[in-house]
C-alpha cells in the first residue's frame, strides 16, 4: 500500500465491486447460465427423437417380420372388423408336414391397467397385439383380442393417401395379404413431437391344406 495514499484513496482501494460492476457480473453470468441450459435443452430433444425414431422402426420391423413369416406358411387367412372398432387379421400357419397353429394380428384400442393401477388405454388410439393358439375343436370359437395377447405396439395408426384420406390398414386379394400402417411413438411428449415410421408390405399364404379339417375361426 503507498504510505502517501489518503484516507479517501485507501477506502476506495478498500471498497470491492461496485453496484455496477455487480450488476454486469449478473448479466453475464445469467447469459452463460441460459446458453448452458438451451444447448442442454437441445441435446436432450435430439437425443429423445432418436430414441423415438429407433423404437418406432424396431417395433415397425418386429410387426411386419411377424406378419411376413406367418402368412408365408399360411393356409388361410381371413381379415375381421372388430365390433366397436379396430380390424383383424386370422390366418392358420403351417408348423410341420401335418401340424397347424392358429395366429391372429389384431388392431384394436384395448382398456388396461398398469402396476400401479392406472387405467389406459380405450383412448382412440389402436395397438397392435398378436395370439397364437392351438387349433379349434368341437364348438370352440376363435378368441377375441384381449390384454393377454402379446404387444407388439403400442401405437399404430392407418396409413394416409396424398389427400389426407385413411387407407385400410390390411387388404386381402384371395391368398394375398397386404398392409398399409403408421407406427407412432413418443417416449418424451413434452420433449419432442411424436416420431413415426411407415410401414407397408405384403406376402401370400403358400402353405398348402392337406385336409386335415383343421380350423381358426
Amino acid at each position: 500500500m503507498n504510505a502517501d495514499a489518503s484516507p479517501r484513496e485507501m477506502a476506495a482501494d478498500d471498497a470491492g465491486l461496485s453496484l455496477v460492476e455487480l450488476l454486469v457480473a449478473l448479466f453475464v453470468g445469467g447469459m452463460l447460465l441460459t446458453l448452458i441450459a438451451s444447448l442442454f435443452v437441445s441435446t436432450m430433444q435430439a437425443t429423445a427423437a432418436t430414441r423415438d425414431l429407433d423404437l418406432a422402426t424396431g417395433r415397425a420391423q418386429a410387426l411386419s417380420t411377424s406378419l411376413q413369416t406367418d402368412i408365408r406358411n399360411a393356409a388361410e387367412i381371413v381379415v375381421q372388423d372388430i365390433p366397436g372398432g379396430g380390424t383383424l387379421v386370422r390366418a392358420r400357419v403351417a408348423t410341420g408336414d401335418t401340424g397347424w397353429q392358429c395366429r391372429a394380428w389384431a388392431l384394436v384400442d384395448l382398456t388396461t391397467t398398469d402396476a400401479d393401477g392406472t387405467r389406459d388405454g380405450a383412448d382412440g388410439g389402436l395397438e397392435a397385439r398378436t395370439h397364437t393358439s392351438a387349433p379349434l375343436t368341437g364348438t370352440q370359437t376363435a378368441p377375441a383380442p384381449a390384454t393377454t395377447w402379446g404387444a407388439l405396439v403400442d401405437v399404430v395408426e392407418p396409413a394416409t393417401d396424398a389427400a389426407g384420406t385413411a387407407l385400410p390398414p390390411f387388404t386381402l386379394d384371395d391368398r394375398h395379404l397386404s398392409w398399409n400402417l403408421t407406427v407412432v411413438t413418443s417416449e418424451q411428449p413434452q420433449l419432442n413431437a411424436r416420431s413415426t415410421t411407415s410401414l407397408s408390405g405384403s406376402a401370400v399364404a403358400g402353405a398348402r391344406d392337406n385336409g386335415s379339417g383343421a380350423r381358426c375361426w
